[in-house]
């Protein structure tokens, strides 16, 4: 920041000095200046959340299969999601625990290994565990988008149970069409 404002005093000195148009120069220059920091920032912060996009893309469509009450599809489409989460790069990332980044990595890898089951109500149990850590795991990683923590009381007989969707509209993947739309939203985890 301070070599921008000498950069910019040093430039309405020469300006100035040769007679230029001096205010409208130098707000041209600061302004193309700072829009080039904010698009450097950006620019490093989407890199960070982009990362997890593969993770997210993987995790909905499992979510997705277990809505629609399909267990060969959320085995197959688990494999996916094993290969984004062993392959998301922590050092990539941008977060300040990467420590505790890596544990959850590690979590919800083993997570989603035990979705390749054909048993549903197998995958539903692993499934709601996955989020749970998955969630945590967002949180520090960044998401490349706005996702929903939606928690569902009646599920494991009333202990309740919660999973990540990338809309608000409830579609409950731990019951599947047998309880479609039951649930809550509990929070939303806002890009980062």
């Amino acid at each position: 920041m301070k070599k921008s404002l000498l950069f910019a005093f040093a430039l309405s000195v020469i300006l100035f000095s040769c007679g230029g148009k001096t205010e409208e120069n130098l707000e041209e220059h600061t302004m193309d200046h700072a829009s080039g920091d904010a698009s450097a920032a950006s620019t490093s912060a989407g890199v960070s959340s982009a990362a997890s996009s593969p993770i997210i893309d993987s995790y909905l469509a499992v979510k997705d299969a277990l809505v629609s009450d399909n267990a060969s599809e959320a085995a197959s489409k688990s494999q996916t999601l094993v290969s984004a989460l062993k392959s998301f790069d922590i050092s990539r990332t941008e977060a300040e625990d990467s420590e505790e980044l890596e544990r959850l990595q590690v979590e919800a890898t083993a997570f989603a290994e035990k979705l390749a089951t054909e048993d549903i109500i197998a995958q539903r149990e692993s499934f709601q565990a996955l989020s749970v850590t998955l969630k945590d795991f967002l949180k520090i990683a960044g998401t490349d988008r706005t996702l929903y923590h939606q928690y569902c009381p009646m599920y494991k007989n009333n202990t309740g149970g919660m999973w990540l969707s990338a809309n608000e509209d409830i579609k409950n993947p731990l019951f599947g069409s047998s309880m479609l739309t039951c649930g809550r939203v509990e929070e939303t985890i806002s890009m980062k």
